[in-house]
């Protein structure tokens, strides 16, 4: 008898491996930051909903899911509000954009071009 459980090692394995979180956690995760920023837009406590955009930018970010992060940054720059989490629109967009940076350079380019021409028409 004696010896390690199959559960350590495959426990082991996976903090070695270090692949993308499972699909549910990850989705998970991404609905509890959509709600943290919906609480904190209910509460109109601005600079905590600012705090919680830039973490689910990041995560999305991170985790090289390009259709949520388009979706979340369409959101900020096509908003008809002047002010987002007590921050003006472009320039929470513009902090948004270095959180996205390298990481993913496609999503990045495609921000930055539509927010340098929302900032001439401004």
């Amino acid at each position: 008898g004696g010896g390690l459980s199959a559960d350590y090692g495959k426990q082991w394995y996976q903090r070695r491996v270090r692949g993308p979180p499972p699909k549910r956690t990850y989705l998970q995760t991404v609905q509890q930051l959509h709600q943290r920023i919906r609480v904190a837009e209910l509460g109109g406590r601005g600079s905590e909903g600012k705090q919680w955009l830039t973490s689910l930018v990041r995560y999305l970010s991170l985790n090289k899911d390009e259709e949520r992060l388009r979706e979340v940054l369409q959101g900020v720059i096509s908003s008809s509000k002047p002010m987002i989490h007590g921050e003006e629109r472009l320039e929470l967009m513009g902090s948004l954009l270095k959180v996205v940076g390298s990481t993913c350079q496609r999503v990045y380019s495609e921000f930055k071009q539509q927010l340098d021409w929302a900032g001439s028409k401004e």
